[in-house]
């Protein structure tokens, strides 16, 4: 009797290591799978992020440059694009090469004497007289005026832009100096930009001096500005005052009409220039589209209206 009592409680002890036996490995294989699942959840956020941040600014970049690339082969002249929108790291950019810049060089100007401005450097509300011997062709008012008239440089500012005025262009260019505005876009990166001659002036541009630009450059303008970076939250913002004034509405405001557009155009026999800051609801975008060897001024500007309508359709959501 005893015997049994023995084997029994052998069976019995034999059976409870057996079943601790198996709970202590379901126990260690449930912490291996638990910790796996961990590392899982500590690193899936960076790859989630990285696959929906990343790729989607890139892959929207890219389907934007293949829509873009079809309407410019449609039409004859020669296109560079400059588009910059917020959520983007990096701008999309097409094209590259100075070319001829036309009036929308004078952003540079612009630039330039706002900067000066803030170092104290130039007086805006200065009075500078317009001599008969000032007053050019082509855009502007001011070679409409009898005598000599006198306008702040804030005024000469206004007309350039707003109008390209080439007389007021040429006065602020005596007046800041040519070697500044240059030291202006060598500071601030606009490496791709040069002004040789003023403007309407015909033998310096048989003579070869013209004035170039690039999307690139005139793009990075803009995109400085609208982040209020170029000169000072106060100067930046009186620029984008002045180039919402822009008078020429033939290619952005009529592709469109739903923005506010603060931007500068620029024209020459086979050059068609738009440039700016597109507002729309509480967000805004960069737009800079430059042709050249334009065959057709309609089919040109009908061609960069389609640009703008695809580059908007691509920012909204």
């Amino acid at each position: 009797m005893r015997k049994v009592k023995i084997l029994l409680a052998v069976i019995l002890l034999l059976a409870l290591c057996g079943v601790t036996a198996v709970g202590c490995g379901l126990l260690g294989e449930n912490k291996k799978a638990q910790e796996r699942q961990d590392s899982v959840a500590a690193t899936a956020p960076v790859e989630v992020q990285a696959a929906e941040h990343k790729p989607k600014g890139r892959e929207q970049r890219l389907q934007l440059e293949a829509s873009l690339r079809q309407l410019m082969d449609k039409d004859s002249a020669k296109y560079q694009v400059y588009v910059f929108f917020p959520q983007w790291d990096e701008p999309l950019v097409m094209g590259d090469g100075p070319q001829s810049s036309a009036s929308i060089i004078k952003i540079f100007i612009l630039g330039t004497a706002y900067e000066l401005a803030e170092r104290g450097q130039l007086e805006l509300n200065q009075q500078v007289t317009v001599h008969q011997s000032d007053m050019v062709g082509g855009a502007g008012v001011i070679n409409g005026r009898s005598g000599e008239p006198v306008y702040t440089v804030r005024k000469l500012l206004e007309l350039m832009i707003t109008e390209s005025d080439n007389t007021a262009t040429n006065v602020l260019m005596d007046t800041i100096g040519i070697e500044r505005i240059h030291r202006f876009m060598r500071e601030h990166g606009f490496q791709d930009s040069v002004l040789q001659r003023k403007m309407m002036d015909f033998e310096a541009l048989r003579a070869g001096r013209d004035n170039f630009t690039t999307a690139a450059d005139v793009g990075k303008f803009f995109r400085v500005l609208r982040e209020h970076k170029l000169v000072s939250e106060t100067a930046d913002s009186e620029m984008i005052a002045i180039l919402f004034g822009q008078t020429d509405t033939e290619c952005f405001p009529q592709a469109l009409p739903q923005a506010r557009i603060a931007h500068k155009t620029g024209e020459l026999s086979g050059v068609y220039h738009d440039a700016g800051i597109v507002y729309e609801a509480n967000d805004s975008y960069v737009l800079c589209i430059l042709s050249t060897d334009s065959r057709g001024r309609g089919n040109t500007l009908s061609t960069m209206c389609d640009m703008a309508k695809t580059v908007d359709t691509a920012f909204r959501p």
